[in-house]
C-alpha cells in the first residue's frame, strides 16, 4: 500500500477524532496529546512532515471557513474555535520545528543557520513536494552524510517551489525571467532583484558542475550552500 495513502489515511481519522475537542475548555492539551500519540507511531522524518502537514492544511482551512462566519468575526479572540485553532496550529508547527534538533546541526555543522533551516520548514507547509526533499538533505545533514545527495535535494526543492509559484514546469537554470517578472511585480527593488537571479545562475552552475562529482565537494561550500538555499526559500515565499 502506498505510504501517502496511509499517512492520508491516519490525517484524515486523527482530525476526525481531535474535532470534538473544539469546544472543550481545555481541548488544545487533549489535541496536543493525541498528536503526540499518533506521531510515534512514524519513524521516519518525512513521513512525520506529511502528516503534520495534512492535519495543518485540513485545520487550517477548517479555521478559515469557520473564521468566515463566526458571529465573532470583529472579536475572535473571545471565540473558542479561534482559539483552539490557532493552538494547535502553533503545536503542529513546532512540532515540525523539532523534526531536526538544532543541537545536532550546531554540533556536526556549526556554520549552519539552524534557525532558518528549521522555521523553513514550517514556510514550507503550503509546498509539501519542496519540503519533503528539503527534509532529506536535513536528515543527511544530520547524519553527516552523502554531501552529494545533499547539493541534489536542494537544488530539487527550490526548483519544485518555484515552479509551484511561477506555475511553470521549467528547470532551475530556465526560471531568470518568470522569476524576474515575479519579484518586480511584488516590488522588489531593481538592485535586489538582479542580484537574487544572479545568485540563482550561479547557484545552478554550482550544482550542474559539482553534483555529479563528488570527490569536489568542499564541506565548508556544502555548508554556504545549504545557507544560501535557506535563504532563497526564505525570501521567495516571503513575497
Amino acid at each position: 500500500m502506498d505510504r501517502d495513502f496511509v499517512i492520508k489515511e491516519q490525517v484524515a481519522h486523527f482530525v476526525r477524532k481531535i474535532l470534538q475537542y473544539e469546544r472543550k475548555h481545555g481541548g488544545f492539551q487533549d489535541f496536543k496529546q493525541e498528536l503526540d500519540s499518533d506521531l510515534l507511531m512514524l519513524y521516519d522524518p518525512v513521513d512525520k512532515l506529511t502528516y503534520l502537514y495534512g492535519v495543518h492544511k485540513i485545520l487550517k482551512g477548517r479555521m478559515e471557513e469557520h473564521e468566515s462566519d463566526c458571529v465573532l468575526k470583529s472579536n475572535l479572540e473571545n471565540c473558542v474555535i479561534h482559539s483552539f485553532g490557532t493552538k494547535a496550529l502553533f503545536f503542529i508547527e513546532q512540532e515540525i520545528g523539532q523534526l531536526n534538533p538544532s543541537y545536532e546541526f550546531t554540533f556536526l555543522r556549526p556554520n549552519l543557520n539552524t534557525n532558518l533551516l528549521k522555521d523553513n520548514l514550517i514556510r514550507l507547509v503550503d509546498y509539501p513536494e519542496s519540503a519533503g526533499l528539503y527534509q532529506n538533505a536535513l536528515n543527511k545533514l544530520n547524519e553527516n552524510r552523502n554531501e552529494r545527495n545533499i547539493l541534489d535535494d536542494l537544488r530539487l526543492s527550490l526548483e519544485l517551489l518555484l515552479k509551484s509559484l511561477l506555475n511553470n514546469k521549467k528547470s532551475l537554470e530556465n526560471q531568470s525571467n518568470d522569476l524576474g517578472t515575479f519579484l518586480k511585480n511584488k516590488g522588489v527593488s531593481t538592485e535586489v532583484r538582479n542580484m537574487f537571479i544572479t545568485l540563482i545562475e550561479y547557484f545552478s552552475k554550482y550544482q550542474n558542475n559539482y553534483i555529479k562529482h563528488n570527490d569536489l565537494v568542499k564541506r565548508d561550500e556544502i555548508d554556504l550552500i545549504v545557507n544560501l538555499t535557506g535563504a532563497f526559500i526564505s525570501f521567495i515565499i516571503s513575497k
